[in-house]
């Protein structure tokens, strides 16, 4: 089984990569939902968030005000820093899991879709990574249409992440994303084929 990591900076359109390579039979382990879910689900993750973000970031019923937590934990590097080193254990855990499932079940391609992909050292569990790339206004433009992520916010969490000529070094593969969504799916159809799985 061949395990890729798929990341890209905010707005790359790397989960539209991911899917596409779903379409073609990949086991997709999606890492900011998983994260989301244990953030939601893990009293001692939450007791430390609201230690260090405030009591505040959960409501009346002790549920996390996610838009609360993502201002304060993407103000500052070292905010960010200190909720990926309480996240990222459990999501490469998780993620581990779901690979071993997927081989056992004998899949060819497992998928580890992760926009911090190699800031929390998840290309280590990978056989190769794919950086999805494309220029800072379509970025944007997806993020806007798709969230009500502010560009203030954009800009905040574009450079909390690995600046993307970095990514691209550390890439065993690259595509594109500056064109249009079947453009894109071609991409990845032609990405895949070269596989050989």
């Amino acid at each position: 089984m061949f395990i890729l990591g798929v990341t890209g900076n905010i707005g790359s359109g790397k989960s539209t990569v991911s899917d596409r390579l779903a379409h073609h039979g990949a086991v997709v382990s999606h890492s900011d939902p998983l994260a989301k879910e244990i953030l939601q689900n893990d009293p001692e993750i939450l007791a430390s968030l609201a230690q260090r973000f405030g009591t505040d970031i959960l409501n009346e019923a002790g549920i996390l005000q996610k838009h609360i937590l993502a201002e304060r934990a993407f103000s500052t590097r070292d905010d960010q820093l200190f909720l990926n080193h309480l996240i990222h254990p459990e999501v490469r855990r998780i993620t581990l899991d779901r690979i071993e499932i997927a081989r056992s079940q004998g899949k060819s391609l497992f998928v580890v879709d992760a926009p911090l992909l190699f800031e929390a050292h998840a290309d280590s569990i990978t056989d190769g990574v794919l950086v999805v790339v494309a220029k800072r206004m379509f970025r944007e433009g997806r993020v806007e249409r798709r969230s009500s992520i502010s560009s203030v916010d954009f800009e905040r969490r574009d450079a909390l992440q690995m600046p993307i000529d970095e990514k691209v070094r550390r890439a065993d593969y690259v595509i594109d994303n500056d064109g249009t969504l079947i453009e894109l799916l071609a991409k990845v159809d032609i990405f895949y084929k070269g596989l050989k799985l």
